[in-house]
C-alpha cells in the first residue's frame, strides 16, 4: 500500500479537504483502489464547520425541512454544525428552528442499527437528514433509511463528505467531493477487481472509521 497520500481541496472552500491513499482495500464486500480519508472533516473543528456550510447550502436554498440529523461513522461534530446552519437560516420554517435533534444509532452484534426507547421520539414522525463521511456502495445509507422508517421517520436527504454515487433509494446524495475529484476511483465486487486478477493481495480493511493494514 502506498501511504503517500495526496490531499484534495474543495473547489468551493480550500480549507475543506480530504486525503486519498492508493492501494488495494476491501470495504463492505467491495474492493477499492483508494482509501478516502475524511478524518479532518469529521474531527477538525474548523474544517468540520466549513464543511457543514457546504453541505447545508442545498437544503437551505431549497427550503428542505430537517428535524433530525442522523449521523453515521463519527460524524456527530459535522452533524452538529449542519444542524446549527439549518437552524440559523431564515429560510427554514419556524418548526424546524425550534427543535433539531442530532443523533447516532447503536449497532448490535449482527450489524443492525437501533435506538433506545428514550430516543425514539427524536425520529418518530420527523424528517431526517442522513450525514455520513464516505459513500461507496450506498448499503450503509440504505440500512440507515430502513432504520429511520422503522422508527416512524422519513429520510429527506443524504449528505456526505465524499460519495461515489449520486442517489440512494430515490433520495439525491449531496456531497462535497465525488468521482470528479478522484476520477480513477473504483469500488467493485471481488469478481470484477482487476487488482485481484493481477495477483495483488488486499493490503487493508477499511470502513467509515478508518483502515487497518493486513501486513
Amino acid at each position: 500500500m502506498n501511504e503517500k497520500y495526496f490531499t484534495i481541496a474543495s473547489k468551493q472552500k480550500k480549507d475543506v479537504f480530504i486525503h486519498a491513499i492508493p492501494g488495494h482495500f476491501i470495504a463492505a464486500g467491495n474492493h477499492l483502489n483508494y482509501y478516502i480519508g475524511t478524518s479532518d472533516i469529521k474531527h477538525n473543528y474548523k474544517v468540520s464547520k466549513e464543511a457543514a456550510k457546504l453541505l447545508s447550502e442545498y437544503y437551505i436554498l431549497n427550503g428542505t425541512e430537517v428535524e433530525t440529523v442522523f449521523c453515521l461513522y463519527e460524524t456527530e461534530t459535522l452533524g452538529g454544525f449542519i444542524a446549527n446552519e439549518l437552524c440559523s437560516s431564515r429560510m427554514m420554517n419556524k418548526k424546524a428552528h425550534e427543535n433539531v435533534y442530532v443523533i447516532s444509532p447503536e449497532i448490535d452484534t449482527t450489524g443492525n442499527m437501533f435506538f433506545r426507547d428514550n430516543l425514539r421520539k427524536m425520529i418518530d414522525g420527523r424528517k431526517a437528514l442522513i450525514v455520513i463521511s464516505c459513500i461507496t456502495s450506498g448499503k450503509t445509507v440504505e440500512q440507515a433509511m430502513e432504520c429511520i422508517a422503522y422508527y416512524g421517520g422519513k429520510t429527506v436527504g443524504v449528505a456526505a463528505a465524499f460519495s461515489a454515487i449520486g442517489e440512494i433509494g430515490g433520495v439525491p446524495v449531496r456531497s462535497i467531493f465525488g468521482l470528479d475529484d478522484v476520477p480513477d476511483y473504483k469500488a467493485v465486487p471481488h469478481a470484477e477487481c482487476e487488482m485481484c486478477k493481477a495477483g495483488k493481495p488486499i493490503e487493508a480493511v477499511s470502513n467509515g472509521h478508518g483502515f487497518s493494514k493486513l501486513f
